[in-house]
């Protein structure tokens, strides 16, 4: 991997000599690292993606151009709003009971590695621009320049992306920045300039096969913030609503996401200049086993994940992977040193063809209601609601919406101890505190 990296900083360094003194040819041999980490953004929302009613022209040219990973998982959260955990593992590389638990702590407990002072340390122009509130406020005040703007509004993601757009017009190109944008869309409510509204008629809008007027059982999450943002029993037409909603924030972010790629265009610095296009998770809008929001563990849960830049191929990986190994992959983007106390598993050997996956299984929770493990095909869920339990096994190979469940079937018995097994080993592994296997208050058929 080290023997990578060099070769990687000296392609780098090519790119940056010769010519006239422009800003490429006084390019630092590190790369520039630009990672727009959206807001609530389901992995599927992007048209070269395979989603064909949505329009994204710009991230669809990062993902002609670069990699991306199909199966990127933010671990969970132990409160509803599972942004703050999903941005604090990524920005330590810790697992979720490995990161501090107060969402109002302003300077990281000792011990916590920050991406961003790492890569402070590497020579590299720190810059932040994003949410305060349910974001990491020990990471943001770690840059050397943190930008915060609160509340959502119509044009939040023009607001955003003028900062960064600054902030790369007075750049000095001969040091490295590391700018991480943060903008919050296309999270709810979701609002956006006429002109991208006008661009879904929700009429012509497809629901997924997985529609549902309402979830089939407690989930233990059923009563919240995002399930009632639209009435139960979910319709058809109040769901493609929302979806033609959703998808003019994105498309709007997507608009402004090209305006920032231009200004590298402008500016020389694209040949050296990694970026990556992130969420911190997906959620359900549209009714999706009769949900809207994030506080499941379903696969429209994951998060869209590409990279693209100097020394990264075209391709694409359906390998396990979670958003909180996007720190060790920058570091080693960035020639930088990871701390030995990240947990993340760097990306660049699947990126680079060396190696196919990263792990073997995945597992991910919600409060102390929802476990979820996963392998290549096969995926286990199991719910406790205040005692009443249930357990879903879906066979992903075949079964993608996750419509079928097997968790009753004879015939797959084998398949479900197994992982139910391997359900108790991750939560062990990963220190889970909570009282999961509690008594059921009453009897319950698993579902």
């Amino acid at each position: 991997m080290k023997c990578l990296i060099y070769i990687l900083t000296a392609s780098w360094a090519l790119v940056a000599s010769g010519g006239s003194l422009s800003a490429a040819d006084k390019a630092p041999a590190r790369p520039n690292i630009l990672f727009i980490l959206a807001d609530d953004q389901r992995w599927d929302t992007i048209r070269a993606v395979g989603n064909r009613e949505i329009i994204t022209p710009n991230l669809d040219r990062l993902v002609e151009r670069g990699f991306h990973f199909t199966n990127a998982y933010c671990m969970g959260g132990m409160i509803s709003a599972v942004c703050w955990p999903s941005r604090a593992m990524l920005i330590t590389g810790r697992s979720l009971w490995r990161i501090p638990s107060d969402t109002n702590l302003r300077v990281a407990p000792p011990g916590v590695p920050l991406l961003p002072k790492v890569l402070a340390q590497a020579s590299y122009v720190t810059f932040r621009c994003g949410k305060g509130s349910s974001s990491c406020g020990f990471s943001n005040t770690a840059f050397a320049t943190n930008v915060e703007i609160e509340g959502r509004a119509a044009l939040s993601a023009t607001e955003h992306a003028e900062r960064a757009i600054e902030f790369l017009r007075r750049h000095d190109a001969g040091r490295p920045f590391f700018l991480y944008l943060e903008p919050p869309v296309p999270h709810d409510p979701r609002l956006a300039p006429q002109r991208f509204a006008r661009l879904y008629d929700p009429v012509t809008l497809s629901l997924s096969k997985n529609f549902l007027p309402a979830h089939p059982f407690d989930n233990g999450a059923l009563v919240g913030r995002d399930e009632g943002l639209a009435p139960h029993p979910r319709t058809p037409e109040v769901m493609r609503q929302h979806l033609a909603d959703y998808y003019a924030t994105i498309s709007h972010l997507d608009d402004e996401v090209g305006r920032i790629l231009q200004v590298l265009d402008e500016r020389g610095l694209t040949e050296n200049t990694i970026v990556i296009f992130s969420s911190d998770q997906g959620l359900a809008v549209g009714g999706r086993h009769g949900l809207m929001g994030k506080q499941n563990l379903y696969e429209h849960f994951k998060s869209p994940l590409v990279i693209a830049g100097p020394g990264i191929p075209r391709g694409k990986s359906d390998a396990l992977v979670y958003l909180f190994d996007l720190f060790p992959t920058i570091c080693d983007l960035a020639g930088a040193t990871s701390p030995e106390v990240v947990e993340g598993q760097s990306l660049l050997g699947i990126i680079q063809g060396q190696r196919v996956t990263v792990r073997d299984w995945l597992f991910c929770a919600y409060r102390d209601c929802q476990r979820m493990v996963r392998d290549q095909r096969w995926k286990l869920i199991q719910y406790n609601a205040a005692g009443v339990k249930n357990t879903q096994l879906f066979d992903l190979e075949g079964d993608a919406d996750e419509l079928n469940n097997l968790a009753a079937d004879p015939r797959f018995a084998a398949e479900r101890t197994r992982l139910e097994t391997l359900l108790k080993r991750a939560r062990a592994q990963f220190g889970d505190p909570s009282d999961f296997d509690r008594p059921a208050a009453r009897a319950a058929a698993s579902q």
